[in-house]
């Protein structure tokens, strides 16, 4: 058995803990001392904000410049090894514990007797929740051998950055709007007053956010974060134990948060607040403000990366619909052929769906079904287009509940082909349509027949019934 070493003891934990807290006090008032060193903590918060305000001052404190830490356990789950001789660094890790009374004493369930858990398991002994602290450790990215493996902090972490394209922009004002959704706050293209030169408003009676007409895109994005971060913290209750300065530098300080996590361009960064609201202001007072920034910025991020994650995800399956597209293009064309009586040689362009079955199915013999029907939430589909080079185009996409009809209403949304193509494609559907039409008006025609025949039977044989008995009482 590996020795670990003597087992502390209860007092000797705690000793170690008020040893890794000293200090932590003075070092939070150090954020406050300029713009540039509260810059160095917000940008550090970016990559932190997981973690709690104390921990990750005592991160700071012991690991100059981390950029990203995790357990040996969270290492070596990603592939990566701590290196040997690294020092970890120390964190507080919350414990809970749960309480009972025993006369008249809290003791801890761990302790309770065989009777005892059982009252309690029956909720017919009351316990009580407290919260411990243990030093727990962690290491820094450069602690470990991961760069030697070339895992990139962005691909364990999952990180995104904005790459200061027009649609990166787009996609970011989407997942902000996400947000505003959560907060029950709606976002209006036009303001219902004059904003100046002022880049936006939140108006938190009406619940909407306003931004000014005449903003570029990509001043929406952190203008927007701004705002948004007014209407999560800054609450009615809250604004009232607030100034105007403090409440505006807590919504810059999460802008710059979300900004910094993102590679947002944050050169109009500003606090020029930072001296008027530390000027008297109590350590407790920087803490909470603090706290109430790290816990929107890290609300935020969770929901950006959420989305940036289901883009991910729709690339990924984009992916795959691709590979599969260029797999069964032969036998997508060989079907539509087959079922046009076309020949191979005088192809048209031709929609075929998969997914839906173990086939590659021609669109207009399954577009008159009910796409919502199916259970999964996207349904594949490819456009094969045939070239004067004698290649095939393929064009493959996701269709989704819910946003178009069916897929080639999609196609022609988003404009994925010309015009001439979309138009073969659905004169192809509508004709196809038009034979099932055919077809099941030929079927129901002839399932009349019968029915009437059927109907008419048994009367012809009641005749036939009746001149027999005429005549033999003729004959009598």
């Amino acid at each position: 058995m590996a020795y670990r070493g003597k087992t502390k003891t209860p007092e000797e934990k705690m000793k170690e803990i008020e040893e890794l807290t000293a200090g932590m006090d003075q070092q939070i008032d150090s954020y406050f001392v300029s713009e540039k060193a509260m810059r160095e903590h917000l940008a550090f918060m970016a990559n932190f904000h997981n973690y709690s305000q104390r921990n990750m001052t005592l991160i700071d404190k012991q690991f100059m410049g981390a950029q990203a830490v995790g357990s040996f356990h969270f290492w070596k789950s990603k592939g990566a090894a701590v290196q040997k001789g690294e020092k970890g660094i120390k964190i507080l890790v919350p414990t809970p514990v749960q309480f009972f009374k025993q006369n008249g004493i809290d003791v801890p369930v761990s302790s309770a007797t065989k009777q005892e858990k059982e009252l309690i398991e029956r909720k017919q002994l009351d316990t009580t929740k407290k919260t411990f602290f243990k030093i727990g450790h962690v290491f820094e990215y450069t602690q470990t051998n991961a760069r030697e493996l070339n895992l990139s902090i962005s691909e364990i972490f999952g990180k995104y950055h904005r790459d200061g394209s027009l649609e990166s922009s787009r996609e970011m004002t989407v997942a902000l709007n996400k947000i505003a959704t959560k907060l029950d706050f709606t976002i209006v293209d036009e303001s219902p007053f004059e904003l100046g030169t002022a880049k936006g408003a939140a108006a938190p009676s009406e619940k909407i956010i306003a931004l000014n007409p005449r903003n570029t895109e990509f001043e929406n994005v952190s203008v927007l974060i701004h705002e948004l971060a007014h209407a999560k913290m800054h609450t009615p209750e809250r604004s009232q134990e607030l100034s105007t300065n403090e409440k505006e530098f807590q919504a810059e300080m999460v802008s710059y948060v979300v900004a910094n996590r993102y590679g947002i361009d944050t050169e109009d960064f500003t606090l020029s607040y930072l001296a008027n609201w530390t000027q008297g202001s109590e350590l407790k007072d920087k803490e909470r403000l603090l706290n109430e920034v790290r816990s929107t910025a890290s609300e935020f991020i969770d929901e950006i990366d959420s989305h940036f994650d289901q883009i991910k995800e729709k690339e990924l399956l984009q992916s795959k619909a691709d590979d599969i597209s260029y797999t069964l293009t032969d036998q997508a064309l060989k079907a539509h052929a087959s079922h046009s009586g076309q020949e191979l040689d005088n192809k048209e362009p031709a929609m075929f769906i998969h997914g839906i079955s173990s086939e590659f199915q021609p669109f207009g013999e399954v577009n008159n079904l009910d796409f919502d029907q199916y259970k999964q939430e996207r349904t594949g589909y490819t456009v094969a287009i045939p070239q004067d080079t004698g290649l095939t185009l393929v064009i493959s996409s996701q269709y989704e509940k819910g946003e178009y009809i069916h897929p080639l209403h999609q196609l022609d949304k988003e404009q994925l082909v010309d015009k001439e193509t979309y138009a073969t494609l659905e004169t192809g559907y509508h004709d196809e349509l038009m034979k099932q039409d055919d077809a099941y008006i030929q079927s129901f025609a002839a399932r009349l027949r019968t029915e009437i025949h059927k109907e008419e039977a048994p009367a012809a044989d009641k005749s036939k019934k009746i001149s027999k008995t005429a005549t033999f009482e003729n004959e009598r």
